[in-house]
């Protein structure tokens, strides 16, 4: 088949064109980023001004179905749900029909409905309606919630399964029934070759519902991660910090999403797995098996590093503030100890204390891998400085441990060089 595909670039997007590559078909994606596809032919267009039928027509002709992935969680400013969620999928439906592209695909969510309490809901649910009132061959997928090894969401869920104390909204009882993305894409080949072609609503979840709470636990198990601590956050201060996250951009906790998780609340399944079951012929997949053991270390650094980032920041700015607060001149005459002469002992305290001041700000906006390895070899040049300079014993048996503690901070520091990734 020659597949029209709309959001190529995004998780499950990226799996679904892969697999239609796999599978014999030509995919042709449209979207503003390119997403580097191997044998994936590449329109690019700004997906918020394809809202006319008449945009939509040229990029038809010679198609035989059409997938639409295209969806944000997150509204980046007022309208954006509006008009990728209903007025760009409309205007491709309509001309879908006028030229008779009979098989659609519309991904969409669990709970999306015209009349739904979100905005996201809603925008979903208008496309949705819009789809399956026309003369098409139109499928509606609406998945729970889609696990998969390189999703955002993915991540964050195992970043937080890890956590030693978790503190959670709803924990108990907000349900979901997560899919495997490999099984998602599999319901979508299937229905591409389905013959007669299928029509309706499908719901695209796992074989297992359970509580948030549960799920991450489900995670936490299978990545063996150790035991954890959840705790339920009262609805009422739950809705006050996600007023207050809303304001952080790309926060996942919003008034919103909480109200999606309160629609879940309840004992039973959110949706019968039998009917995706019998289009693939097979089990789905279960979430015990989602999350293996090699993803505990990149889960735990999700959380660890920017914890230990802002406690590294801290401790450089008090080691800065102490060296001007702490007796002067006692701070110069440890510095001659260490063989730097009288006349340069106040300019090098000074610019001690700016570098130690540097570091702390670039920890915090501008981190960069390369910063780990600096502060190890920098806690290392004043230990051995201070240990060459002023050999007394106390300086390592102290109970406090003034130099001695810096042997574990430099390993750690090392690792973390080792361990972490520049983000983009």
């Amino acid at each position: 088949m020659n597949i029209l595909l709309l959001g190529a670039s995004g998780f499950i997007g990226r799996q679904l064109a892969a697999q239609l590559v796999q599978h014999g078909h030509v995919v042709q994606a449209v979207g503003r980023s390119d997403p580097v596809l191997t044998g994936v032919r590449w329109v690019a267009a700004d997906l918020a001004h394809m809202t006319q039928m008449k945009d939509w027509l040229p990029l038809l002709n010679g198609v035989d179905a059409v997938i639409n992935c295209v969806g944000i969680l997150l509204e980046p400013h007022a309208g954006a749900y509006a008009t990728l969620h209903a007025d760009m999928p409309c205007s491709l439906f309509a001309a879908s029909e006028a030229r008779q592209v009979r098989r659609v695909i519309q991904l969409s969510a669990w709970g999306s409905d015209v009349d739904a309490e979100t905005a996201y809901w809603r925008s979903k649910g208008k496309a949705d309606a819009d789809l399956l009132g026309r003369d098409l061959d139109g499928v509606v997928l609406r998945p729970s919630l889609v696990y998969g090894e390189e999703g955002d969401s993915s991540r964050g869920m195992r970043t937080l399964a890890t956590l030693p104390v978790l503190v959670l909204p709803m924990a108990r009882r907000a349900r979901v029934q997560p899919i495997h993305v490999d099984d998602l894409v599999a319901l979508m080949l299937a229905l591409l070759a389905a013959a007669p072609a299928q029509r309706g609503i499908v719901d695209a979840v796992g074989p297992h519902s359970c509580s948030f709470a549960d799920y991450l636990s489900t995670l936490r198990q299978g990545m063996r991660a150790g035991a954890s601590w959840v705790l339920p956050l009262p609805d009422g201060l739950a809705y006050t910090v996600a007023r207050l996250a809303a304001h952080i951009p790309g926060s996942l906790l919003t008034p919103d999403t909480l109200r999606m998780l309160a629609a879940s609340a309840g004992t039973g399944p959110l949706a019968d797995p039998l009917p995706c079951q019998q289009l693939l012929g097979r089990p789905l997949r279960h979430p015990t098996n989602f999350a293996p053991p090699e993803l505990r270390a990149t889960a735990v650094m999700g959380w660890a590093e920017p914890i230990l980032r802002v406690m590294m920041a801290l401790l450089w700015l008090w080691s800065a503030l102490t060296g001007w607060w702490w007796p002067r001149e006692q701070s110069l005459g440890w510095l001659h100890a260490c063989g730097i002469p009288a006349a340069w002992a106040p300019a090098a305290l000074n610019g001690a204390c700016l570098l130690d001041i540097s570091l702390a700000v670039l920890l915090v906006l501008r981190p960069r891998r390369w910063l780990w390895g600096a502060q190890a070899l920098l806690v290392a040049f004043y230990s051995v400085s201070l240990s060459v300079g002023m050999p007394e014993p106390e300086w390592w048996l102290h109970p406090f441990g003034a130099l001695s503690k810096n042997l574990p901070i430099v390993l750690l520091l090392i690792m973390m060089w080792r361990m972490s990734e520049d983000k983009p």
